[in-house]
């Protein structure tokens, strides 16, 4: 479960602290029909301009946060890489209220 107003990701294993652009990625990914976003839509969700030279720092990004998802329990595949598309996101996600 990701709780917005802590930055808090709770799963079977614990909770783990998450940033701000985190929230705003898992949020993005949710409410995506197909949990799959194109890289322009995960740079916007990660405050960058979009261009070939981010795609090494979202790919250090995504493996931050696949850690995080891990260490609050996630199995898995988390988040892949679908190559020249984007992301797509395979756990379910339940949003906290405040």
């Amino acid at each position: 479960m990701l709780h917005l107003h802590k930055l808090d990701l709770k799963g079977p294993a614990g909770t783990v602290k998450i940033s701000a652009t985190e929230a705003t990625l898992l949020q993005a990914f949710s409410r995506s029909p197909d949990a799959r976003l194109n890289f322009d839509q995960v740079t916007q969700c990660m405050g960058l301009v979009s261009s070939e030279n981010q795609k090494d720092n979202i790919q250090v990004r995504m493996v931050r946060l696949r850690k995080k998802m891990h260490k609050a329990g996630a199995e898995g595949a988390v988040i892949q890489a679908i190559r020249n598309v984007g992301y797509q996101f395979f756990e379910e996600l339940a949003i906290g209220k405040p």
